[in-house]
């Protein structure tokens, strides 16, 4: 912002004083922007708002020009602009502000309602002033009385808009959010696609029965093998109480001969079985 006075030819910067004031829009105290007394900056009245932010350009006080750099523009800087010029004479200026903010990034993001069988579309961007939403699919059909638009204001003066468009699972069509700032009569656009999302979701719980099928399948095999360890266990426990010609100990009971009889049958039964489960988990 710029404001002028005469030199003359000359500059005596010694006996310029220059103040640049801000007045927000319903607010009653000025805000000290920048000023220059005596040709020197005196920055301990300078806002801290502006701090680092807010400079006069002083290659070109000699040329008259009283030139306000403000760096790092935010919402909170429009307003109105008071330039004081105290040199052989005083005069002032107002200068008015405005400032936009485009709605340049759309982040979007899909949240799946397992219990309700929906998908919600989500579009979310800063800017300002407070833009609109509009949704629609692929064939250009309005969807907005569906969506929900909601907005917050930011720290920095922004307004935080996002919008939800909740659909069935079973609709496979492209999607668009347009964010429509009416003030710089801008249009701002970012696309969903629903056929991929379906995709990834029917991949995503394929991966799941594999892996739970292939678990079961692991534990069966692992409890057969120990069923038939310990089976072989007492089968050789048994063949050591025969003696060398491969009779049963004339010691042993009854009961115990029985019972080294069945383990002989049950291990034969559990290798079949075994060999039978391992061949159709390989395929």
């Amino acid at each position: 912002m710029e404001c002028r006075f005469p030199v003359n030819g000359s500059l005596n910067l010694g006996l310029l004083n220059v103040v640049w004031e801000q007045k927000r829009q319903g607010q009653l105290e000025s805000r000290d922007v920048y000023t220059l007394h005596s040709g020197k900056a005196l920055l301990s009245s300078q806002h801290r708002d502006y701090m680092g932010r807010a400079a006069l350009l002083h290659n070109k006080l000699k040329l008259g020009q009283a030139i306000l750099q403000i760096t790092n523009i935010k919402i909170t800087d429009a307003g109105s602009y008071l330039c004081l010029i105290d040199y052989q004479g005083a005069d002032y200026k107002y200068i008015t502000l405005e400032v936009k903010a485009s709605y340049r990034i759309i982040n979007t993001q899909e949240i799946r309602k397992w219990n309700e069988d929906k998908i919600a579309f989500i579009c979310q961007s800063e800017g300002f002033p407070l833009a609109e939403v509009f949704w629609q699919n692929e064939k250009n059909f309005s969807l907005s009385r569906s969506a929900n638009t909601t907005y917050t204001a930011t720290a920095d003066g922004l307004y935080n808009v996002t919008s939800i468009l909740t659909i069935n699972q079973n609709m496979n069509e492209n999607y668009s959010c347009i964010f429509w700032n009416k003030e710089l009569n801008e249009n701002t656009s970012a696309y969903i696609y629903s056929l991929a999302l379906m995709s990834t979701q029917y991949d995503g719980q394929k991966s799941l029965v594999l892996f739970i099928l292939a678990t079961c399948v692991t534990v069966l095999v692992l409890l057969s093998a120990l069923i038939i360890f310990h089976k072989r266990k007492s089968f050789k426990n048994c063949r050591t109480k025969k003696d060398r010609k491969g009779k049963l100990s004339p010691n042993m009971t009854d009961e115990n001969r029985d019972y080294c009889n069945s383990q002989t049958e049950t291990l034969y039964l559990s290798t079949v079985i075994f060999s039978e489960e391992s061949r159709n988990a390989s395929v």
